[in-house]
C-alpha cells in the first residue's frame, strides 16, 4: 500500500465505501465526486500509522459501519477507530513524526554528525520541483525541522506542518545525506499532531 500515490489511496477508500454501503455525500457542480479527504498527504513509499480520513455522509446518515468497511479494504490498511463529528472543517495537521532505520554503524555515526550540522544551521535551501515540468523553486526547509533524535537503530524526525506546506521525506533524506539503500525498510510516519485535537 505504501507505493500508492495519495490520489490512488483516496480511490481505494472511495471504492471500499461503495462496496461497504457507506453513503458518502457528493460535491456539487459539473463533475461531482465523493466528499472525502485524507490529510496530510503521504509520500509514495512511506508507511503511515496515523492517517485521518474525513468523510462527509449523506443527509440522514449518522454513523459508519466500521466493520463493514474493514471487511472490504485491501491488506495493508487498518481502521483503528471511526466516529462522527459535528465539526465544519477538516482538522489541521501541525506536526508529524517520521522514523527511519539505517544500515550499519558507519552510516549511523555519519548521520549523527550530520544532524548536529543541520540543527545548528539557521537556513537550508533545497530546490523543490514546482509542478509537472522540470522547473524548481528554492525553499528554505529549516523552519520545518523541529527535532531530530538518534535512536538505537536509526532516527526520529519531528516536522512542523503549516498551511503553506512542510518538508518532504526526500528532502529530509537529502539533508541527512541518506540514500534509500542506506535504510532498513521504508521510512514510517508514526504520528501526526492536530490543531485542536
Amino acid at each position: 500500500m505504501r507505493f500508492l500515490s495519495h490520489a490512488e489511496t483516496i480511490r481505494v477508500f472511495q471504492r471500499a465505501c461503495v462496496r461497504a454501503g457507506v453513503q458518502i455525500a457528493y460535491s456539487q457542480g459539473f463533475n461531482p465526486h465523493q466528499r472525502m479527504s485524507l490529510v496530510p498527504p503521504r509520500s509514495v513509499g512511506v508507511e503511515s500509522d496515523d492517517d485521518l480520513l474525513c468523510l462527509w455522509l449523506k443527509e440522514g446518515q449518522t454513523a459508519i459501519d466500521a466493520e463493514a468497511l474493514k471487511s472490504v479494504l485491501p491488506g495493508g490498511i487498518e481502521i483503528i477507530s471511526a466516529e462522527t463529528s459535528e465539526a465544519k472543517n477538516i482538522p489541521e495537521p501541525i506536526s508529524a513524526r517520521y522514523v527511519m532505520k539505517v544500515q550499519g554503524q558507519k552510516i549511523y555515526d555519519g548521520v549523527k554528525k550530520r544532524i548536529a550540522d543541520v540543527l545548528a544551521s539557521d537556513k537550508f535551501v533545497v530546490n523543490r520541483r514546482a509542478g509537472e515540468d522540470s522547473r524548481t523553486k528554492p525553499v528554505d526547509v529549516r523552519p520545518f525541522l523541529e527535532a531530530i533524535q538518534a535512536e538505537p537503530e536509526g532516527f526520529t524526525v519531528d516536522c512542523k506542518i503549516i498551511p503553506k506546506g512542510t518538508i518532504r521525506v526526500d528532502e529530509i533524506l537529502g539533508l541527512l545525506q541518506l540514500k534509500t539503500a542506506d535504510l532498513i525498510g521504508p521510512v514510517r510516519r508514526t504520528s501526526v499532531q492536530w490543531k485542536g485535537i
